[in-house]
């Protein structure tokens, strides 16, 4: 008696990938990983920017807080807190945006004794900003008398690398009493 095997074919399962479910799966990996590099990109320009908008805000801090303690030390008196535009005989800050440069023997920044080299930043590197500091009179109710007690700071940092200038400004008001 002769035995006889008869094998079944129920389906290859060992067939493998054909090559274009290779390609498409390559091409599908590689558009998810340019994504994820973009995305990393943009994010290292979000924490750079948030960098600069942090130094901004901390260097219109020190004009005020600068131009507060040498009035109420009384190491300059309320007519000298202007700029030299207005009186160029009393004013001590210089007009127009000045490279941020570190504040002289009158600890007060963008006047005429500043230091000649840039400010480091918190990584040790000069700081590229430039900086504004704008006394203007204060008007009573009727706005065309001057309150001679009084007068409105503007203060302008623009900072920023290449077309992406960004301009950052703080507003507060000084008057004669400490």
């Amino acid at each position: 008696m002769a035995i006889t095997r008869t094998r079944s074919r129920k389906g290859n399962s060992n067939r493998g990938f054909t090559l274009v479910e290779v390609i498409i799966s390559v091409l599908v990996l590689t558009v998810g990983i340019v994504g994820l590099l973009a995305a990393f990109a943009a994010s290292l320009a979000t924490l750079q920017q948030s960098r600069e908008d942090s130094i901004a805000r901390q260097e219109a801090q020190q004009f005020i807080e600068g131009i507060y303690a040498a009035r109420n030390t009384g190491a300059v008196s309320f007519s000298n807190l202007q700029n030299q535009s207005q009186d160029p005989v009393n004013g001590l800050f210089k007009d127009g945006l000045q490279p941020a440069n570190p504040a002289g023997p009158d600890g007060l920044m963008n006047t005429v004794d500043d230091l000649a080299a840039l400010e480091t930043g918190p990584d040790g590197k000069p700081l590229t900003l430039q900086r504004q500091i704008l006394f203007t009179p204060f008007f009573l109710a009727d706005g065309v008398t001057v309150n001679p007690d009084l007068r409105k700071i503007t203060i302008t940092v623009q900072y920023g690398t290449g077309n992406l200038r960004r301009t950052y400004q703080e507003i507060t008001y000084i008057s004669t009493y400490r």
